[in-house]
């Protein structure tokens, strides 16, 4: 009798190998069967799966993107309060980030690629992890002004600024062969903001933990 396959645990697997492959050669430059040799399978076997190397490329990205948003959910949900989220999310990124610190120039030719390729879903996947954080974002400034630690801002803009100096963050962090540590860097960037938007009396409790934080810097 013939083993059973276990579709989803094969797909997992050759989006892994994938991931490791293209992080070492480049999209370009990486072929099928060295996707196939590292996952120890046939190439035919990955094109049951993945009609093009393009759509294995998005596979990839889908999967780390949706590993990273589900860990913000998770968070979120478990977190206390609005200040809880905020170092929530921080952590979520900052771990993400550094567990794929190999990897991280990978996500630099995800965006690349998205802007080169005719394939709408590139951006389109990109734009809906943008918008997941954009969203989330903007639900957190609400609560942290309705909680009174922030001044009035307007939430929207703030959440889409706020989520591009991450982006600077993480960009930076690559181009400067990851020299410096990035959860201080995630740090002072949250403490730089805080001490812009904190209401009077918000900091008066704050300032001077905060300030200890901008000067020690990262």
């Amino acid at each position: 009798m013939p083993a059973v396959v276990d579709k989803a645990a094969k797909y997992s697997e050759i989006v892994r190998h994938a991931a490791d492959v293209f992080s070492q050669t480049g999209y370009h430059a990486s072929k099928i069967q060295d996707i196939a040799t590292a996952a120890g399978i046939g190439k035919g076997t990955i094109y049951e799966y993945f009609r093009t190397k393009e759509q294995l490329f998005l596979a990839v990205y889908d999967a780390w993107m949706s590993e990273f948003e589900q860990i913000i959910r998770t968070r979120i949900e478990l977190a206390e309060d609005a200040l809880t989220k905020v170092d929530a999310i921080r952590d979520s990124a900052v771990e993400f980030y550094q567990s794929r610190a190999m990897q991280a120039p990978l996500l630099l030719e995800f965006w690349a690629h998205a802007l080169r390729t005719d394939n709408p879903a590139f951006l389109a996947r990109i734009n809906q992890t943008r918008d997941f954080l954009k969203a989330t974002g903007t639900k957190l400034t609400k609560e942290l002004v309705q909680a009174g630690w922030f001044r009035e801002v307007d939430e929207r803009a703030f959440a889409k600024l706020e989520s591009g100096i991450s982006d600077g963050i993480f960009l930076a962090w690559v181009l400067d062969g990851q020299s410096f540590p990035l959860d201080k860097a995630f740090t002072f960037r949250q403490s730089l903001i805080g001490m812009g938007l904190l209401n009077d009396d918000a900091r008066a409790v704050l300032t001077n933990k905060l300030n200890t934080k901008l000067k020690r810097g990262f």
